[in-house]
């Protein structure tokens, strides 16, 4: 099993600006989480059946990019971190 790191960077001074600008940045990031979030909990099924049936995991490198995405997408919606993630 793989450990997972992870760095968080952010700068002392905030602009105003900047959180109105993330408030309207935020809609389309929520849509893109929620569709990645319900195609991860279809491919987790999926993935329950093929190692039950198959001994063999199915599309687990999705499943981490989808994970990799929240973790990002997390710390900029608390404000922990000023890198936008992708949409």
């Amino acid at each position: 099993m793989k450990t997972v790191k992870m760095e968080v960077t952010s700068e002392e001074k905030a602009s105003r600006i900047e959180l109105l600008l993330r408030l309207v940045y935020w809609i389309p990031l929520i849509i893109v989480a929620y569709v990645l979030h319900l195609i991860a909990a279809i491919v987790w099924f999926v993935n329950i059946l093929s190692i039950l049936v198959l001994g063999k995991r199915f599309a687990i490198e999705w499943v981490t990019k989808a994970l990799q995405y929240y973790a990002k997408f997390g710390a900029y919606m608390m404000l922990a971190t000023d890198e936008r993630p992708p949409t």
